[in-house]
């Protein structure tokens, strides 16, 4: 049997996953590092990978590029156009850091490489972006966060070891609108962290019994045997306690 030509183990290896729209520059960076380990240099064979993964919503803004290619720089041309149409603008990402951007079921890390993401190119002060951050997180972990003098890194990480040790605070809604906090005060805070240190504090000296009675609340609490993950966002949880009787739906 002949061996395939070049180009058709190139069309073979390059699997590009449908086009981001909200996230161009990061889905051709991905695409490049597919076409460089494909082997694939021809701007041609390039541009005509990325026109075979967008769809109609997409096509229809570089319909001009593919029906009448340019002569040269085909591939730099697409891709310049596509960037432009999505890319959220720095005024777009700031009101989406400000504003909507929020927890859910993602893990305190989770949420701040997203944060993070947005504030890329905006000259956000850290000092500036670790309030929002702690602002997004539960309300029972933000008192021991907030006077955490370590980077945004490290205060994630533990964000997410406080939030696997103590159950119920990823449960808790980070957005506290609809109930107001009371006012902000040092015998406040003094009074969180202490209660949050007796309570990991019982924990660890009885995680078996703690654990058991947790178990046992929740499933009291929910008679279906779904967890609170999978009862709020359903197949799109990335998270799930066990037990949970939740069963991906089968397409």
């Amino acid at each position: 049997m002949a061996n395939p030509q070049p180009a058709a183990t190139a069309a073979v290896a390059v699997k590009l996953p449908d086009f981001w729209k909200s996230d161009p520059t990061m889905w051709f960076a991905q695409a490049e590092a597919q076409f460089a380990l494909a082997g694939v240099t021809q701007d041609e064979t390039k541009f005509h990978h990325i026109v075979a993964k967008i769809d109609q919503s997409v096509i229809c803004h570089v319909a001009d590029l593919v029906k009448q290619p340019p002569a040269n720089d085909k591939y730099d041309a697409i891709k310049t156009r596509l960037v432009a149409r999505f890319e959220l603008s720095p005024q777009s990402k700031l009101e989406k850091l400000l504003g909507a951007c929020d927890l859910g079921d993602l893990r305190p890390t989770h949420l701040l490489a997203k944060m993070q993401e947005l504030a890329s190119g905006l000259n956000v002060d850290e000092a500036f972006l670790k309030m929002l951050f702690i602002q997004r997180l539960p309300a029972n972990i933000r008192p021991v966060l907030s006077i955490n003098d370590g980077s945004l890194a490290k205060i994630a990480e533990m964000g997410d070891k406080m939030v696997d040790l103590v159950p119920h605070v990823a449960e808790v809604k980070a957005n506290a609108a609809a109930a107001p906090e009371e006012p902000f005060s040092q015998e406040n805070l003094a009074a969180q962290i202490a209660a949050l240190t007796a309570e990991i504090r019982r924990l660890k000296s009885g995680p078996e019994r703690t654990r058991s009675r947790s178990v046992s609340r929740r499933r009291s609490d929910n008679g279906s045997g779904i967890c609170w993950y999978h009862r709020k966002y359903g197949g799109q949880a990335e998270r799930c306690r066990s037990p949970c009787k939740y069963q991906q739906p089968k397409n």
